[in-house]
């Protein structure tokens, strides 16, 4: 089943379609809802069954639209839906679909020694379970969770805070974290360069998008999830004229991801930096506990 999660994670991480895996989980509940009519188990094991399949089920929905999404380039919405199925995968949601087959034989006086032979004998898959030996068998098959250490995420980055982070660009700052603005507190700075500066990363990461679908009026914008201290923080790079990365794609500190530019909500060329704790969507932190400016 860990399989199963790495094959889930490789098509997030590079942005994939999903059909191949969508397959392999409807085959897996397929194999399960079989065993609902399992002569060998009994209603508490039917009960463990079906809580598995519905673990799957619930990661082939996700999927399932993630997959639409993806397939009609819908990045930002297909993006929500990856940030959710990551979460499932790695808090272990998947190996709460896994189950084991253990053979328990009866041991009474009139137990058979083929029932005997069989007793604890664990089977991976009911394709593997064999059938009962003889008319009057009254052994069972006890259906065991079987659970998986949580999946790590493969750490690219930086592994100590105090290792430097860098400025994207070198510029005049114009705009600082936490200025109250007509409209907003500013949750990032602003750095006036021309446009076609080259922007660069600000520490090692995977670049979680890459684009125009513009939810708060950065224009084009990059974001590179970064992991330190066992943590994770958020990179946020807008107003950008273009961008030469993609989602899923590892980056080193300093590499160039875009240039700069005047997109979105810009009163003049200049980049855009937020920092977050956490994934997508987290909370702004001022963006000088990481970089000194």
């Amino acid at each position: 089943m860990k399989n199963l999660a790495d094959k889930i994670l490789n098509v997030l991480r590079n942005s994939m379609a999903a059909d191949d895996v969508i397959a392999d989980i409807k085959n897996r509940m397929s194999k399960l809802g079989k065993n609902l009519t399992h002569p060998l188990i009994d209603n508490e094991g039917k009960n463990k069954l079906l809580e598995a399949y519905m673990s799957l089920s619930d990661v082939e929905k996700l999927l399932y639209r993630y997959n639409v999404l993806i397939k009609n380039n819908q990045i930002a919405a297909a993006n929500e839906k990856k940030d959710e199925l990551e979460n499932m995968v790695l808090n272990g949601h998947i190996s709460k679909s896994n189950v084991k087959y253990v053979w328990r034989s009866e041991h009474g006086e009139n137990t058979c020694e083929k029932c005997e032979d069989k007793d604890k004998n664990e089977y991976e898959s009911d394709e593997d379970v064999p059938p009962q030996p003889h008319p009057n068998c009254k052994c069972y098959i006890e259906v065991v969770p079987v659970s998986f250490e949580k999946i790590e995420v493969e750490d690219t980055t930086d592994k100590k805070s105090d290792d430097k982070w860098i400025m994207p660009c070198e510029g005049e700052i114009v705009g600082y974290y936490g200025e109250v603005r007509p409209t907003h507190v500013h949750n990032g700075i602003d750095i006036a360069v021309p446009v076609g500066t080259p922007i660069k990363a600000v520490a090692d990461g995977i670049i979680y998008y890459a684009g125009n679908n513009d939810p708060q009026g950065y224009g084009n914008y990059v974001i590179i999830t970064h992991f330190i201290d066992g943590g994770t923080v958020t990179s946020e790079y807008g107003h950008l004229s273009s961008w030469n990365v993609k989602p899923g794609q590892n980056v080193k500190k300093g590499e160039i991801i875009a240039k700069s530019g005047n997109t979105g909500h810009s009163e003049g060329p200049h980049l855009h930096l937020t920092l977050r704790r956490g994934r997508y969507k987290g909370t702004p932190i001022n963006p000088n506990q990481y970089i000194k400016y």
